[in-house]
């Protein structure tokens, strides 16, 4: 027993993140009048077997605006300097709503529109996604996966780099362009980078 504690992994639990985790308690002697109990308590990571969970609700989140996910999480250094270009950057991010939830590990972008809420009459709470998976966390550019989200429309999905997105988002909000206009845009490896339209 004692040779096994000792190989026992320590985790800090601060960012150990989400995941099972097995949980001992050992009581070293019973409480008296003048002696209060002793326990050891040994927090195991365990391990996650399966699939990872699908999301218990139908929709993603319920807000408007463009939505950002987060589907890589083997870079939270990148992740974490993203975000801060997002705090510091154009005032055009302001409309973004982030998702960062591991639950979404791994999605394509087919599944994370089938959990964006709609109305009544079929439209999308979201009608533009952006998507941060390993492609976009590995670049210094952030080259986001945009997919437009409207009902009825065919466009395909391009990258956009996070400094050209400022521009994107504005004028697709007011409907200066289409989806399309950008994506006819990108460079040779189907990367926009302009970053005023």
């Amino acid at each position: 027993m004692r040779q096994r504690l000792r190989t026992l992994r320590k985790e800090n639990l601060a960012t150990a993140g989400a995941g099972p985790y097995l949980i001992r308690v050992h009581a070293s002697d019973r409480s008296t009048e003048d002696k209060k109990p002793r326990f050891l308590i040994q927090i195991i990571p365990g391990t996650r077997t399966g699939s990872e969970p699908e999301p218990t609700s139908t929709t993603i989140e319920e807000t408007a605006g463009p939505l950002l996910v987060r589907t890589s999480f083997e870079q939270p250094d990148e992740w974490a300097r993203l975000l801060q270009a997002l705090e510091q950057g154009s005032e055009h991010y302001a409309s973004i709503t982030v998702i960062d939830n591991r639950t979404y590990t791994g999605f394509t972008a087919e599944q994370i529109q089938a959990r964006i809420g709609r109305d009544d009459e079929g439209w999308p709470d979201s009608t533009l996604l952006l998507i941060a998976d390993e492609r976009a966390l590995a670049s210094a550019e952030f080259p986001l996966l945009a997919v437009n989200n409207l009902p009825d429309d065919d466009d395909d999905p391009f990258r956009i780099t996070l400094a050209a997105a400022g521009s994107f988002l504005v004028n697709m909000e007011l409907g200066n362009t289409g989806f399309g206009d950008w994506g006819h845009g990108v460079d040779n490896d189907g990367v926009y980078r302009k970053e005023h339209y």
